[in-house]
Formats: structure tokens, C-alpha cells, sequence
């Protein structure tokens, strides 16, 4: 069977090539040849992919699956791709339910052979990954937890079944890490910022391991552990009362608003000096005036200074 797109609405037909040469399109009733159904569905799987991308820099990551989605049925087994759409379900975690338990099925119910391209892949997703789950456990422990107590059960719920469904992620993903290509995966742990790569996973392997052991608290419910089906069992001790809270922003990565508002204002002014910049130099030689060209010292020297406090506020 092979796939094409109706080049007029986009819609995925599965025909057997051997029997038409063409098609009748069921969505908007065009007919057109097997060959402008290939061409539009590459086209469309391209302009799919790079649409992805543009949404997941804006962290704009539900558009972005849409679009990878739209990939996936066209060749379900792009490992690129598929390892993109789960890195965004990561980062559309929330304090209340993270998407860990989804990503073994994604991996199982595709046929994908590790050869040297995609041991690149898994190993650069391995990488994000772990940054992910890195981020999530400080953003746990920053805004879910209060004085050593869970704020209410629903982040603690949450928690506890992400534990339990990242045990299962880091122990599925150690048993493909020895099918990857040696000398690929060399090459990759070789590249600088690649070095502590299984490193940097063993130790988040283990620390899934430290929190499933430890014993937490609950405010108004006490101390409870993690079972291993990854619901809370109460130990009915230190109970103390208080007031449940939320986080007035669920998501675990979440655009900060104030930061993009600083940053528009940079570059607006970063563009701004250049310009004069180059209006006084414009200026100072079509005029033959030293003082107008020399001027031009002055925005370059403000920029300088912009630069500066640029670098600190994007490094804070």
C-alpha cells in the first residue's frame, strides 16, 4: 500500500498503487495522479516538520505535536520525529499529571531499527530527556513542596505515579542502550557537551530509585511512601494542619511573560543604537563633519553597556 496527500485539502489516502493511477479524493472530490499525490505528500510532511520546530522554539508544544502528529502518519517509524513529539508531551508536564507513563507504547507500537542515525537520535533524546526530568523534579520540589510538605494531594498524587512511570521509562530505556552502534555512540559521548551523557542518566536513574524510597509528608494527611503501584500509603504520623495551596501556574515549563517582555524591550533597543550608529556615520562622511561620524562612538559605547545587562538577565 502506499500513502499520498490530496494536493487540494491535505487529506491521507492509502491506495495500492499497482491497481489506480489515480485517485478520486473521498474529503474534496478531486481527482489527480499518483505521482502529485507523492509530491504532495512530501510537501506536506516538510512543511509539517518545520512547522513543528518553529512551535517547539516558541515553546508553543501542543501546536507542535499537531504537526508532528500530521508526520507520524505519514511514516509512523521517523525516530527523529517520534522522539520530538515525546520530548514535547515531557515538557507539557504539569504539577497535577506529567505524560512519563506515555512514552514506553510511543516506542513499542513502532518498528524502529537502531542503526547509526538513530543511536544518534536516542542519544541526543536521552540527553534532553534527563534535562527534563532534571527540571521537573526542581520545579517539584520549588513549587509543590512547602516547608518539607507536599501542598496539597493532588501534586502529591501526581508525583508519586511519575516516579513510579519514570522507573519503568530510565529501566526500558538501560536495556536499549547496549543495542545502540559502538562506534556511533563513541563518536556522539566523544563530541564536547556530549561527554556525561549516560553519565548524567544514571545518576537521574538513581535518583528515581532514592525518591521512591524516601518517606515524604502531606499537609493535613502526614507521612506517607510511595507503593509500588505508585499510590500513596499513609503512615498516619506526623500530621500537621494547614491550608492546601496551588501553584497559580500548573504548567512545569511555562513561558515566563515578564522575561519576553524585557527581552522584546533589548532587542528593540539593541536595533535601535544600531541604527543611529549607522545614521551618524552615514551622515558624518556625506556631510565631511568629524563630529557627526565621531558621535556615532556614542550608541556603540550605550550598546556596549545594553550588551552587558543583556548577558546577566539571560543568565540569571
Amino acid at each position: 500500500m502506499r500513502k499520498v496527500v490530496c494536493p487540494l485539502c491535505n487529506h491521507l489516502h492509502e491506495i495500492d498503487e499497482k491497481k489506480y493511477d489515480s485517485i478520486k479524493c473521498e474529503e474534496c472530490g478531486i481527482e489527480f495522479s499518483i505521482s502529485d499525490g507523492i509530491n504532495a505528500l512530501n510537501r506536506n510532511y516538510k512543511v509539517n516538520r518545520d512547522r513543528g520546530f518553529k512551535f517547539y522554539t516558541k515553546l508553543k508544544f501542543n501546536e507542535s505535536n499537531e504537526c508532528y502528529e500530521e508526520c507520524l502518519k505519514i511514516n509512523p517509524n521517523d525516530f527523529d520525529v517520534l522522539t520530538r513529539y515525546i520530548l514535547n508531551l515531557c515538557y507539557l508536564n504539569s504539577l497535577e499529571e506529567t505524560n512519563f507513563g506515555k512514552i514506553i507504547p510511543l516506542f513499542e507500537e513502532r518498528e524502529i531499527s537502531l542503526d547509526g542515525k538513530n543511536t544518534y537520535t536516542f542519544l541526543a533524546f536521552i540527553k534532553d530527556f534527563t534535562q527534563n526530568v532534571s527540571i521537573y523534579f526542581r520545579e517539584i520540589y520549588k513549587r509543590a513542596i512547602e516547608n518539607n510538605q507536599f501542598i496539597n494531594e493532588k501534586y502529591a498524587l501526581s508525583y508519586a505515579k511519575s516516579l513510579y512511570d519514570l522507573k519503568k521509562d530510565f529501566a526500558y530505556f538501560k536495556e536499549v542502550i547496549p543495542l545502540l552502534k559502538v562506534e556511533e555512540k563513541n563518536f556522539y559521548l566523544e563530541d564536547q557537551g556530549n561527554e556525561d551523557v549516560l553519565t548524567r542518566f544514571e545518576e537521574y536513574l538513581n535518583k528515581v530509585d532514592d525518591e521512591l524510597k524516601k518517606t515524604f509528608s502531606l499537609i493535613n494527611k502526614g507521612d506517607f511512601i510511595i507503593n509500588e503501584d505508585g499510590l500513596l500509603n499513609f503512615l498516619n504520623e506526623n500530621i500537621i494542619k494547614g491550608e492546601e495551596k496551588e501553584d497559580k501556574e500548573l504548567m512545569i515549563i511555562y513561558p515566563n511573560r515578564e522575561f519576553q517582555k524585557k527581552m522584546r524591550f533589548f532587542y528593540i533597543l539593541i536595533g535601535s543604537l544600531i541604527a543611529i550608529g549607522i545614521l551618524f556615520i552615514i551622515l558624518g562622511l556625506s556631510l565631511n563633519n568629524d563630529i557627526l561620524t565621531y558621535l556615532a562612538f556614542l550608541p556603540a559605547a550605550i550598546l556596549v553597556v545594553v550588551f552587558i545587562i543583556f548577558y546577566k538577565e539571560i543568565n540569571k
